[in-house]
């Protein structure tokens, strides 16, 4: 059987073992899903099941790449298997007995959006003041309350009423939120014995991948599915608990060996993936938590190379670094782009990358967070600048009217597109004969702002279109709109974030000063410059690059994930560990956080750290990580730069390739 290839004889006879439950701790590359996938592939061809078998794992791509695994090993149709995610199968419940709780098979599935307008709706009729209320922070409140990861205190008591209301309207509504899609089956099982034992007998065998990611709600769903024939194997790796966040609780291990004593337990330490001094550095650092279950992560990979520290001068110059590295490295080791990992802790430290690779005409791909040039408030510069280039996108005009908010609502949108149907002609021309006409349809109100606003387009055009200080006119645009002032309108209760997406436009301005500025840029134009950054905000799916992208995300994002080479930026005190993080004693997650960056990497590592970073405007001295201390000294070179080669030593280099080609 072809997925066994990487699994030893004495794994293996283990994992094959059909009764009782079993525990396998994994650690990372260590092939766990392999291993669960061989478990599930021998039980379906060794056809003694007496049941179904039911698999839970956390994404949909992970549950169709085990059932896919399972299919091409046995070469059967899994009429035996369910495999899903947690979220899935708790629909499937609900669709199935849901009535016992009220709900009809027809109920909708509210996202975070959605939950934030219910929100917004019952705190209008309970009459509670919208500048009061942070609906996002009440959300998470909210979800916390229900995933038990948050409990009634002093400060959320307040708004117990406000979630007694959601909650009847949810009801009322036929509709449940994600947290109750876990939720919701348990009461279903608990409230009525006969259901969950329908269940038991329907899945006799049940199998959680990723089990370190289990919330507490989603072990006491699978604890009660599988209490009753105890065949219940879970995998996981403790020391890649990274999401405490969203609920993923890796005591939940702890919980396991308390509810199954008479466990089997199986470790799995043998790494596939990465290089001795990689694997060396990753057990150095992580023993250093003393809440983890103990094991060596070791490897049968020859060679390697050194983990390269590398202390750049900021933030713009460890982009270039990083970058030019990829550049060389695809020459020297003959890799593509989607070789390469580059790994942040926070998606606010991907701009100045974004900028070096775009700069190096490096494709890339953003996960796990947005696109420096996809925020919100970046894209509403960037839809400025494409209508002073073109008035008629109708797209980019539609988004930039009423931003910042010019009380031109709904009801004149309609009616200047009805306008601009009936002419057959673009937005903007329809508001610039509306502004003039004698019979327009817009009230004298209407027809003031949109003057102003028309005024302001033709003033900036002009600016923009003649040429030159490109950075200032913008910066220029930004003041006149008073977009500081929008967004301290829009995030009354906290200035931090209005500060922190007005500091991403002063760095966008900042992009295209230093672009304007580099005697390499032949076309300082407004049109050049839309062109330049048209690669960064296409589609992401379409990729037009055999050799695929570059990496770029954040450490959360990777994990899964592996890289020949791997590139962790920021590697500073306050940002790896977090301060947040620090302050809320989660130093030891924030170290797991660490040891995942490292372990993406199969061959080779670079660890970056700036000397000075840029906070909003102002530029504050950084210092190292203090994980860094915490790796062997033998394992992590610092990096030297190469010199610049002089005259003579090229002139040398020159005629000796000159010689090898003759």
């Amino acid at each position: 059987m072809n997925l066994s290839q990487h699994l030893n004889n004495r794994q293996l006879e283990a994992a094959s073992a059909i009764e009782g439950p079993l525990l396998i701790i994994a650690g990372a590359g260590s092939g766990k899903t392999k291993m669960i996938t061989y478990r599930m592939a021998h039980m379906l061809e060794q056809g003694i099941l007496q049941s179904q078998i039911l698999a839970l794992t956390f994404t949909n791509k992970a549950a169709k790449e085990m059932a896919d695994r399972v299919r091409a090993a046995t070469g059967k149709r899994l009429t035996s298997l369910t495999v899903s995610t947690f979220h899935a199968f708790g629909v499937k419940v609900l669709r199935d007995k849901g009535r016992l709780l009220g709900y009809h098979d027809n109920f909708s599935i509210y996202d975070q959006v959605d939950r934030g307008e219910l929100i917004r709706e019952v705190a209008r009729e309970l009459a509670i003041p919208r500048e009061t209320l942070d609906i996002s922070k009440v959300g998470n409140l909210f979800s916390g309350i229900k995933g038990e990861r948050r409990a009634w205190g002093e400060e959320a008591k307040q708004y117990t009423a406000l979630f007694n209301e959601y909650q009847a309207h949810l009801k009322a509504y036929n509709a449940v939120d994600f947290d109750d899609l876990i939720l919701l089956p348990i009461r279903i099982f608990e409230e009525h014995p006969a259901a969950l034992e329908e269940y038991r007998e329907r899945f006799h065998y049940v199998m959680v991948d990723e089990f370190q990611d289990t919330s507490l709600a989603q072990y006491k769903l699978v604890r009660l599915l599988g209490e009753t024939h105890r065949n219940l194997c879970v995998v996981g790796d403790d020391d890649q608990s990274i999401y405490s966040w969203r609920g993923a609780n890796y005591q939940n291990i702890v919980s396991f060996e308390r509810d199954f004593p008479e466990r089997r337990e199986i470790k799995l330490e043998q790494n596939y993936r990465s290089t001795k001094q990689i694997l060396q550095a990753a057990n150095s650092l992580i023993a250093h938590n003393k809440d983890r279950k103990q094991k060596e992560l070791w490897t049968g990979i020859e060679g390697g190379k050194a983990i390269e520290l590398f202390f750049p001068e900021n933030e713009v110059e460890e982009a270039r670094f990083i970058a030019e590295m990829i550049r060389a490295s695809m020459l020297r080791e003959r890799l593509t782009y989607d070789d390469f990992g580059i790994l942040v802790r926070t998606n606010g430290l991907t701009s100045a990358i974004e900028e070096a690779l775009l700069a190096e005409n490096i494709p890339y791909r953003i996960s796990g967070g947005t696109s420096f040039f996809q925020r919100k408030e970046v894209k509403d510069v960037i839809s400025y600048l494409r209508v002073l280039a073109n008035p008629d996108d109708d797209v980019n005009l539609l988004r930039v009217i009423n931003t910042p908010r010019r009380g031109l609502g709904r009801r004149f949108l309609e009616t200047m597109r009805e306008l601009a149907d009936r002419k057959s002609c673009s937005l903007y021309t329809a508001l610039s004969a509306a502004r003039y006409a004698a019979d327009s349809p817009l009230s004298a109100k209407s027809v003031a702002e949109v003057g102003d606003f028309l005024s302001m387009l033709d003033h900036y055009r002009e600016r923009l279109l003649s040429r030159g200080r490109m950075a200032e006119s913008v910066k220029s645009l930004v003041d006149t709109l008073d977009y500081w002032g929008f967004l301290v309108a829009e995030y009354q209760k906290n200035e931090k974030v209005a500060r922190w997406k007005f500091g991403n436009i002063t760095r966008f301005i900042e992009m295209i000063e230093r672009w304007e500025r580099d005697p390499d840029t032949e076309d300082p134009s407004l049109f050049s410059f839309l062109n330049r950054i048209t690669l960064i905000t296409r589609d992401d799916d379409a990729d037009d690059d055999e050799r695929g992208k570059v990496n770029l995300m954040t450490i959360h994002a990777a994990k899964g994930l592996e890289f020949e080479m791997v590139f962790v930026a920021g590697v500073e005190e306050n940002i790896i560990p977090h301060l947040r993080a620090v302050e809320e004693g989660n130093t030891e997650e924030e170290r797991r956080l660490f040891y995942v960056a490292i372990t993406r990497a199969k061959q080779k590592l670079y660890l970056t750290a700036c000397r000075k970073r840029k906070l909003l405007r102002d530029w504050i001295e950084a210092s190292p990580s203090p994980f860094l201390q915490e790796l062997p000294e033998g394992l992590v070179e610092q990096h030297i730069p190469p010199k610049e080669v002089d005259a003579e030593e090229a002139k040398d280099y020159f005629a000796a390739l000159k010689a090898r080609l003759r």
